[in-house]
């Protein structure tokens, strides 16, 4: 019965796909512009793609950090289904786009090793045979639409397009992959997602197909369907400060770079008035992720992010045709080329509630990220006033990254009030705020060459058992520009509460304490100093916490996707009567200089206290 329904969908694709049974005996073209894109994005011959290549011959692949060998099925093909040694669906789904297959074309191609091309004509040829479309909606590990749009993109049209293919593919493997494209253009027109960025991945899927295969019967309409879907969702998407509402560093790279790649192919395949409709938001949405890069050359660890390589990214993109942003390239390049950027140093972006504060653009600039804004429209985070502080070439104060997607403790930690910069009153964050909104956050927020000054307000729920209404907590940041940040935290409450606001540390950091004092003392490198300046009438409780996985989780740091290493939280904690200020005082001292002595004079502090009505110290 399966066999008979592949015969009947490749004699229905003939029948429905001019131009089809043309493909299937020959190559396209390569001097097609849309053709010639796809091939260029095959990977580069090296010592990393030929293990990638050694390795699916084997059935092993290494996922977002995650090692495992697919078990097979009866028939000897793989089980596409494994969601590999963590049990984790994000595997199987991973594992599904197929992102090896250029990979062993790739090997094939270059050494003309037999091996490689038995195993992509074997694998293409067991999934096509495993992993007919469904019926209807799906979510399963080969037909969520995601899947399908990236594995048709990615994986199956670079190689089709390659001038090499048919020599590569064995005709039933070439007419099969040519017979399901259309059955993923259908997934992607009826069963995408409803918003974010899976639906924009999606429709640049189906935008692309149609371009790619222009003759068919319903390219146009795929078309026609893919650009009202994506620029609707683009309008949606994108703040009018550029921010794409997940508030996520990864996901707003994610989201520009699939909007990217739509308007790229719109223009090579002469659809230009199309392409310009995308153009003024998608550029207002670059900046923001170039005016959120640190000196590091990486962007904020907010919601659901890893450190990546923003930088490298925005010098391709400020060099591109489109954009010619040579100020963006300054950002990036940590002031080596391109255009000084006009203005002020710090940046301010009112609906992502976003502040990115510096003392300049060089690789050892200060730094600092305040989260005062909206939740985030997905891969939430309660970072609610998190405040993260770098410097002199170093990150000092961090976000704790997303680690996995996996429910359970460690994911709560990662997303939790614990993983963050924040304030804690009975163990218990701050209210979330609203996922999105439709105007600027309340923030209180000055700007000026010498100083910035930025200040939020949240809540914390009452307890109606003890007779209690809401606490709130406004937090103040204060950056007298490349010399010192003072944090004042209000509680208006009447106690007694416990409090407990926690610091969290770089793994790359020793942490060490003197008093109210927490530092890092790592020789011949810059290292930070805090210091809580006014400590409660019960004095505080300091633990310096690293790497626990009991009785809670506390004291850990994820760089990228399953990948989590120790980190030291610092956890000053109190009992508390009533209203409360918390203060605190962040200095960087540069390599070779004690953090002692570099502490800001503590009359010229008191005094700036004292400036902005909180008294004298």
């Amino acid at each position: 019965m399966r066999r008979l329904r592949a015969s009947f969908r490749l004699l229905w694709v003939l029948a429905m796909w001019p131009g089809v049974s043309a493909y299937a005996q020959h190559s396209p073209a390569p001097e097609d512009p849309i053709h010639a894109w796809f091939a260029s994005t095959l990977p580069v011959w090296n010592a990393d793609t030929r293990h990638e290549a050694d390795d699916a011959l084997a059935g092993t692949f290494t996922l977002q950090g995650v090692k495992g060998t697919v078990p097979r099925n009866a028939d000897g093909g793989f089980d596409w289904s494994w969601r590999g040694p963590n049990n984790d669906p994000e595997f199987a789904w991973f594992l599904n786009r197929q992102h090896h297959i250029p990979a062993l074309f790739v090997a094939w191609r270059e050494t003309k090793d037999a091996k490689y091309r038995a195993a992509l004509n074997d694998q293409l040829r067991v999934w096509l045979k495993q992993n007919p479309r469904p019926t209807f909606y799906s979510f399963s590990s080969s037909w969520r639409a995601l899947e399908v749009a990236r594995r048709v993109v990615e994986a199956w049209l670079p190689v089709l397009f390659a001038p090499d293919s048919a020599a590569a593919l064995d005709p039933d493997v070439y007419q099969g992959l040519l017979a399901a494209i259309p059955e993923h253009a259908y997934a992607l027109r009826h069963d995408h997602s409803f918003s974010g960025n899976h639906l924009i991945t999606e429709m640049t899927g189906l935008a692309t197909i149609a371009l790619a295969f222009p003759n068919n019967k319903d390219a146009r309409d795929w078309l026609d369907y893919a650009l009202v879907q994506s620029q609707s969702e683009l309008t949606r998407e994108i703040y009018p400060d550029g921010a794409e509402k997940e508030l996520s560093n990864l996901y707003q790279q994610v989201t520009l770079l699939e909007f990217q790649k739509l308007a790229d192919l719109l223009n090579l395949a002469g659809h230009t008035k199309d392409a310009a409709r995308f153009r003024p938001t998608l550029e207002n949405a670059w900046n923001y992720y170039a005016h959120t890069l640190s000196p590091l050359g990486h962007g904020p660890l907010n919601n659901d992010s890893s450190v990546e390589d923003d930088a490298a990214l925005i010098k391709k993109i400020a060099a591109a045709s489109a954009y010619n942003r040579p100020d963006w390239l300054y950002i990036a390049s940590q002031g080596k080329a391109g255009t000084d950027p006009k203005g002020s140093l710090t940046d301010y972006f009112p609906y992502a509630g976003l502040a990115v504060m510096r003392s300049g653009w060089s690789s050892d600039s200060q730094w600092a990220y305040f989260a005062m804004g909206p939740r985030g429209a997905d891969h939430q985070h309660a970072d609610r006033l998190h405040l993260s502080i770098g410097g002199n070439g170093r990150e000092f104060l961090v976000d704790d990254g997303r680690y996995n997607y996996q429910p359970g403790p460690w994911r709560d930690y990662f997303t939790g009030p614990r993983g963050h910069n924040v304030v804690l009153l009975d163990g218990h964050s701050t209210l979330p705020p609203p996922d999105s909104v439709n105007q600027p956050a309340a923030v209180r927020n000055e700007i000026a060459p010498d100083h910035d000054l930025f200040a939020a307000t949240a809540s914390f729920a009452g307890d109606v058992l003890r007779g209690q209404g809401r606490v709130y907590e406004t937090r103040t940041v204060y950056y007298l520009r490349n010399q010192y940040w003072l944090v004042v935290d209000q509680l208006l409450c009447a106690g007694p509460h416990q409090l407990e606001a926690l610091w969290h540390f770089h793994p790359d950091c020793l942490v060490k304490r003197d008093g109210n004092l927490v530092y890092t003392d790592n020789p011949g490198k810059a290292n930070l100093g805090l210091l809580a300046l006014d400590p409660p009438a019960t004095g505080w409780n300091i633990d310096l916490i690293k790497g626990r996985d009991a009785p809670d989780i506390q004291g850990w740091y994820s760089p990228s996707f399953n990948n989590r290493v120790p980190a030291t939280c610092a956890s000053f904690s109190t009992t508390v009567q009533g209203p409360t200020t918390m203060t605190w005082l962040i200095w960087i001292a540069p390599p070779g200089q004690n953090v002692a002595a570099a502490k800001p004079d503590p009359v010229k502090v008191s005094t700036q206290l004292s400036q902005m009505g909180f008294g004298d110290l």
